[in-house]
Order: structure tokens, then sequence, then C-alpha cells
């Protein structure tokens, strides 16, 4: 019999998503259980029921608190701009802060040890700016203080109880109704960065479900700032507040730094048009 191992080191990767594709939907649950991830018949829905026909939001992903490469100044820059603008409404698509992976070395990576001092630090971030709302899912670096050890800890939950204005909408994956016929999906990654930028996005949309499909679809985990409209939805990779690692470096994986905002208009069929701007920060 052929070890797992042995399969996997020699399929490629299309032929490993494809592979996927074609297990029962009780066994995909199975995997992903297995493999500490989540449901996506079971996919978080919030319903902001906005009652205009036009939406400005501020999008940011990856701040990845407690890295020594967070960029405390670029939050900052980036909120009031926010406030500036008369945004009330952020979006983020998780890795809200680095979390305790295990992974030799990274322990040196690190400015804030352990949870403790990493959620009081963005809890600190959180608070000085009351006049906004954040909505955010975890992502997989916030979700080692819930799977490690099977620790249990859901980061997004503890930071809702201690800021007001922090809305946790799910673990890696969240739909928001912004109107009926309008929905803005906010997704995290989990597997590793692709030869080409746009590739993990573009299959992502591809694998939406023709009647489930989001408007817009907002992707963190990649630290990419990529647009691409497919099967009518809009993607966009909402890059990172946090520099390249040590660990990417070794990679040969870039870090696109910075934050966006987005503007929606909506009609009785949903969305009509987008527009968006994106604030890159360079070193």
């Amino acid at each position: 019999m052929v070890e797992k191992k042995e399969v996997l080191d020699t399929m490629a990767e299309d032929k490993l998503i494809k592979l996927i594709e074609e297990l029962s939907p009780k066994e995909r649950e199975i995997l992903l259980k297995q493999l500490g991830g989540h449901n996506p018949a079971e996919v978080p829905k919030v319903d902001l029921n906005l009652s205009t026909r036009h939406e400005k939001a501020g999008f940011f992903s990856d701040p990845h608190v407690g890295e020594e490469n967070f960029k405390e100044y670029l939050w900052h820059k980036m909120c009031q701009h926010f406030i500036k603008n008369k945004i009330e409404i952020v979006y983020c698509a998780g890795d809200n802060l680095e979390g305790m992976s295990g992974r030799d070395g990274q322990i040196y990576n690190l400015k804030d040890i352990g949870f403790s001092s990493q959620i009081k630090h963005l809890e600190q971030l959180i608070t000085a700016y009351p006049k906004l709302q954040f909505y955010a899912i975890d992502g997989n670096h916030d979700e080692w203080y819930k799977i490690r050890n099977n620790g249990g800890l859901v980061v997004g939950e503890e930071l809702a109880q201690r800021c007001k204005n922090w809305h946790f909408l799910g673990c890696m994956e969240a739909d928001v109704k912004l109107t009926p016929k309008a929905t803005l999906k906010l997704y995290h990654g989990r597997d590793g960065t692709a030869y080409a930028d746009s590739y993990k996005l573009q299959k992502l949309i591809e694998s939406f479900t023709g009647g489930e499909k989001p408007n817009v679809v907002l992707s963190g985990h990649y630290h990419k700032y990529v647009v691409i409209e497919r099967r009518n939805v809009i993607g966009i990779e909402a890059g990172t507040l946090c520099g390249q690692s040590s660990w990417m470096r070794g990679k040969k994986i870039p870090a696109h730094c910075g934050y966006g905002i987005i503007d929606m208009y909506f009609n009785k069929k949903g969305l009509d048009r987008v527009k968006h701007e994106w604030v890159p920060d360079y070193d």
C-alpha cells in the first residue's frame, strides 16, 4: 500500500485540489475537522441591513500584532485616515495576533510574547479609536490559540468582550449581508502562497457555489494586494500591516503593506458599482 505522505509529496497542487473537490460533503467535513478547519456549510452570516444606497468602508488584514515587524505607526495612520474621511465601518480579514506557533525560532521574532501580552497590545490599539467599528474574522494565526494543545481560546470572542467597537464575525470566514441582495465575504486562507499573486484569489472565487456567490470578497492570509473580477465577483486581497518576516524572506515571499478604502453603491438588484483605493506603505 502506498503511504499517504508519498502520494501527497508527488501530487501537484491542482491535482490535490481536484481530489478534494471530488470528495462528498461528508468526507470534506471529516477532512476539515482533522485539519482543524471550519465547515464551509456553517459560515457565519451577519446582516448589517444598510438603509443607504452607498457604503464607504475601510479594510485591512493581517496586522499580526506581537510580531516584531508589525507596523504600529501604519495602524495609527490608517485609523486616523478613516476618521478624517468619515468612515465608521472597517473590515479586517484575520490574523489579528501573531500567535504562538511553536515553530522553531518563531519566539525570537516576537515583540509581545504570549496571548496576554499580544491581546492587551491590540486592545489598546482598538480602544484608542472608539469612533471606528471593526468587523473582523479570526485567521489561522489567531486559531493557534484555539487549536494548539486544544486550548480552545477564540481571539475574536475575547477581543469583542474587551472592546465595544470590535465585532467578531467568525473564524476564517464570514458573510456580511449589506442589503437584501448584496453580500460581502470576509475570508482567510490556510494554505501557502502561489507562483502568481492572483492565483489563490482566482481559485477561491471559482470555488463558490453559483447561488452562494458574494458580490465582494475581502481576503487575507497571503499578505498581498490584488484586485480581480471573476464570475461577477469583485475580489480584493487586503494586504498586511506587518512587514516581511524572516520566515517570509526565507521563502522569498513579499509583503504588500498597506490598507484600503472601498466604496460600494447598491441598487434594487444588489451591487451597482465599486470603487476602491489602496494606500501602500513603503519602507
